[in-house]
């Protein structure tokens, strides 16, 4: 079973791994949940791809790439990691 924070933390290090934007550092006291994937941590369609994929090779799961342009902030991301982790 993997934990909310498990979540956070693993999502955030992949983040920061394709754009090289930290997300904790972003927040600025802030919940994550928030914070936009385009906006604020730099996450344009090549590197959602590239996000997309580190997410799958790290959780062992499949995107479907229809439910990409539902995934707007870091806690659209991190919600549904939670639901299909």
């Amino acid at each position: 079973m993997t934990t909310s924070d498990d979540v956070e933390r693993t999502l955030a290090q992949l983040i920061e791994k394709v754009s090289g934007t930290d997300p904790l550092a972003r927040s600025a006291g802030r919940p994550l949940t928030g914070l936009s994937l385009r906006d604020e941590l730099d996450i344009d369609s090549l590197a959602m791809v590239e996000l997309t994929d580190e997410i799958e090779n790290s959780y062992g799961l499949t995107i479907p790439e229809d439910g990409l342009h539902r995934l707007h902030t870091f806690g659209d991301v991190a919600d549904y990691l939670r639901a299909v982790a």
